[in-house]
């Protein structure tokens, strides 16, 4: 993680963010402030942090009496990066979480609640209180989120054209989209159908929601061996016949290494995605025209499962010797119209109301932010409340990865990689 000063040319940044393979970092400090910059840690790819540093530079320059450092890490880099700062007790003053490291972080005593510098710092009544109850725990604010994002299906509708085949129903459940998939194999075995689904918890948490059901009861485990099971047969099935890519194609990408994913590289026509991941991470990366779209649901009728999630959450770090200069930081990032209209749709719609107002005025929006802005406006009003978040959260994540892999390898049968799931997911939850 390196620091580099505001004072530096736009273009010598994006030199220095290149050759340093993709990790952006800008800084800066004012030459007649006495105090210690405020530092700034966010995860993202080159395209999100070179974007996120310019909103801080433009702060830097309005604010020259509260010098912040700029620090950007790749996406994938981030958990290990956050996770040694922390247990070192040199974190940054502002730390960028996902919902799952949320609730693993603020609990161990490592975030500060952001109630106390309401309202004379943080604005908290300018975000829809469902909107901030992303970031709440336990009744206190621990993150705020920085946009607020959905779940869909990214689609190659430059292949489907290509293909002949006509665009996706706007509502359909999960056997007319694996007929759907395997009838894109059959046009060209070559291309399949979509993403491994099954990879991913947050579409396994939605295939439950779609039916009224939780994956999670409190503390514990709320589905069985059979669920799982269904689950993971599911896709299986979808794989044998060319309607999911084969688990050699899915183990390349995990989530955020964009230029792995099945989809950038013309293997697969669908991919289940967080709302913000059209622009920032797929469409930038491909010639062809990317749309998004509902996913499949239980039945006829059913609601997707899909529920808001923040895409990230600043946080403020409990060690911090500079908190009351951290939060008008943080509210600067998330809420003021200027930001907004340096980082636009980067991150998905904004969560605050007057960044989203910024955004909508904003004249030269690019079509697939158009086409994600008009997606998550349809989405969210119908969304499903969000599921709490999990202290075990994300080692449930690479469980389900595991267990499909092993499914998909033929490493174990469905009922032994479901059984696997549930046996090792009670586990990590009763020690989360």
């Amino acid at each position: 993680m390196t620091t580099i000063d505001t004072a530096m040319s736009r273009r010598t940044l994006l030199l220095g963010g290149a050759a340093l393979g993709g990790l952006a970092a800008f800084g800066s400090r004012s030459s007649g402030a006495d105090t210690a910059p405020v530092r700034f840690g966010i995860f993202g790819n080159a395209q999100k942090l070179e974007t996120r540093g310019r909103s801080i530079a433009r702060f830097n320059e309005l604010h020259p009496d509260t010098p912040v450092t700029f620090e950007g890490v790749p996406s994938a880099s981030w958990p290990d990066k956050i996770a040694a700062m922390v247990a070192g007790g040199n974190a940054p003053d502002v730390i960028t979480l996902g919902q799952a490291d949320l609730a693993q972080y603020a609990p161990r005593g490592a975030l500060a609640p952001l109630d106390d510098f309401v309202p004379s710092l943080f604005r908290a009544d300018l975000f829809d209180t469902t909107v901030l109850d992303l970031g709440r725990l336990n009744g206190r604010i621990y993150g705020v989120p920085i946009a607020v994002s959905i779940q869909g299906l990214a689609c190659n509708m430059s292949t489907l054209q290509r293909l002949g085949i006509g665009e996706p129903p706007a509502a359909w459940s999960y056997e007319e989209f694996a007929k759907f998939c395997a009838e894109i194999h059959r046009a060209d075995p070559q291309i399949h159908g979509s993403h491994d689904g099954a990879a991913r918890l947050d579409a396994f948490q939605m295939y439950l929601m779609s039916q009224g059901r939780s994956l999670y009861d409190g503390k514990t485990l709320a589905v069985t061996v059979d669920d799982v099971a269904q689950w993971l047969d599911y896709w299986d099935k979808m794989r044998k016949s060319g309607g999911a890519v084969p688990a050699d194609l899915q183990a390349q990408f995990t989530g955020t290494e964009w230029p792995n994913s099945p989809l950038v590289k013309g293997k697969a026509v669908f991919a289940p995605i967080a709302s913000q991941d059209l622009a920032g991470g797929y469409q930038a990366l491909t010639k062809d025209t990317l749309a998004i779209t509902t996913p499949p649901s239980a039945g006829a009728g059913a609601s997707p499962g899909y529920y808001p999630q923040p895409t990230s959450s600043l946080c403020l770090y409990a060690k911090s010797g500079s908190k009351e200069a951290a939060v008008k930081v943080i509210d600067w990032f998330v809420s003021d119209p200027e930001s907004a209209r340096i980082l636009g749709l980067i991150s998905g719609p904004p969560a605050s109301r007057p960044a989203l107002e910024a955004v909508l005025e904003l004249e030269d929006l690019a079509p697939v932010d158009q086409r994600v802005l008009r997606y998550s406006q349809a989405a969210l009003p119908k969304a499903l409340p969000a599921p709490p978040p999990q202290k075990a959260g994300r080692a449930i994540e690479d469980l389900m990865r595991r267990v499909n892999e092993d499914v998909g390898f033929g490493k174990s049968s469905v009922q032994e990689a479901a059984q696997a799931f549930i046996d090792q997911g009670h586990a990590l939850m009763r020690r989360a």
